[in-house]
């Protein structure tokens, strides 16, 4: 039980991350320029993601997420 209680207790902040930053929590074993790009490709090809981000405000070539970003990044590819 308490395996499960840690787990639930663990959660990345809703934050304002850069795009590498938050690549690399997505993908920690690799370099942090293709975690960045890596999760550039995953924004690119998930459409509804893409419209997510850019009804919260973001650009392409963005290198900041805002918090509301983050969020939709978290609800799109799950927690990192």
């Amino acid at each position: 039980m308490d395996k499960q209680t840690d787990q639930s207790d663990e959660h990345v902040k809703v934050r304002s991350y850069g795009l590498t930053e938050l690549g690399l929590l997505y993908n920690p074993a690799l370099q942090p320029d293709s975690a960045a790009k890596a999760l550039k490709r995953w924004i690119a090809f998930n459409t509804d993601l893409t419209a997510a981000l850019q009804e919260a405000g973001w650009r392409k070539g963005q290198r900041k997420f805002t918090p509301l970003q983050t969020q939709q990044v978290f609800r799109f590819l799950g927690e990192p």
